[in-house]
């Protein structure tokens, strides 16, 4: 049985270590970026079972729904979850078009994130080993 790994993906840094620390701290491998392209180079080495995007990164010479669109390239099957300040229904469109599992409005609860691995680790497709 192998370790969970999840990619934090948000421009607030403060986000990305909360994350990270909460999870390394229940046994799950973590990686982090807080812009998109580092993300993208990131997930490519690092094949995340879930990812955690934030869509709106303003300082990122791409956002989060580019950063998402890479990853679908790179891998169809990725997990991806899209964090955001702002519930806007363009956004859910364009994101779910291209592939994400749930979006997440923030401020989020940890909890939040566990309902959402919970879900994908069960999603019973075998695509996910634990």
């Amino acid at each position: 049985m192998r370790q969970l790994k999840i990619l934090i993906i948000d421009d607030e840094e403060g986000i990305v270590f909360l994350v990270q620390k909460t999870y390394q701290k229940k046994g799950l491998v973590t990686c982090g970026a807080s812009d998109g392209l580092t993300a993208v180079e990131v997930f490519k080495k690092e094949r995340p079972d879930i990812t955690f995007i934030d869509i709106h990164m303003p300082f990122s010479a791409i956002d989060g729904i580019e950063t998402l669109k890479r990853i679908k390239e790179i891998d169809q099957n990725a997990n991806c979850v899209m964090l955001t300040r702002i519930y806007d229904d363009n956004s859910i469109a364009r994101t779910k078009a291209l592939g994400a599992r749930h979006y997440i409005t923030k401020p989020f609860e940890i909890e939040d994130l566990d309902k959402c691995i919970d879900e994908i680790k069960n999603k019973g497709d075998g695509s996910i080993v634990f």
